[in-house]
């Protein structure tokens, strides 16, 4: 996608475009590491956890909120083999800790890209992980949430639901006086 393109891209979605920004440049950057390059292909207002791997990174300062990485199993030791390069073939410390890292990496991406907005924060908590895809999100009101949802071309097209993930990112506006 070029420039071009995501800039009318972003001005034809009804999403923050400060927010949906921070989340692109955010994960390209906090990917970086890897070698990955993974394309965005779509954004929503809605988060839904559709996968059953997830690193949550809490973001706070004068704006709070978390930032949510959502992926399959595949996805996850995909991204974990980048970033170690190994080959991680199953869940273990090394791919758990690798995967941790990556939601770190992100969000303090995402972190340096709201520098300056009404949206900044100043601190990144430690990633958690969850693991199993029987869960649901939910924010009191007033949050702002904008989810992208990347694909990774590495993972071969028969494992098609594998091949995406989405970055969330649901931050209270601090309020300017």
């Amino acid at each position: 996608m070029t420039t071009t393109q995501l800039e009318t891209a972003k001005l034809q979605i009804d999403l923050d475009p400060v927010l949906l920004n921070a989340v692109i440049e955010g994960t390209l950057g906090g990917l970086a590491m890897t070698g990955l390059k993974p394309p965005p292909v779509g954004a929503s207002k809605l988060f839904g956890a559709s996968q059953p791997t997830a690193v949550l990174v809490g973001l706070c300062g004068q704006s709070n909120g978390t930032l949510t990485l959502n992926l399959s199993n595949r996805a996850m030791l995909h991204i974990a083999s980048t970033l170690t390069g190994e080959e991680e073939k199953e869940f273990n410390e090394s791919s758990l800790d690798a995967i941790g890292e990556v939601g770190n990496m992100i969000a303090g991406c995402v972190k340096d890209a709201l520098v300056g907005t009404d949206y900044e924060i100043t601190n990144i908590s430690v990633p958690s992980l969850i693991l199993g895809a029987n869960y649901d999100f939910y924010f009191t009101r007033g949050f702002n949430t904008v989810s992208v949802e990347f694909e990774l071309p590495g993972i071969p097209v028969v494992y098609q639901r594998d091949r995406y993930f989405t970055v969330t990112i649901s931050l209270l506006r601090r309020i300017i006086k």
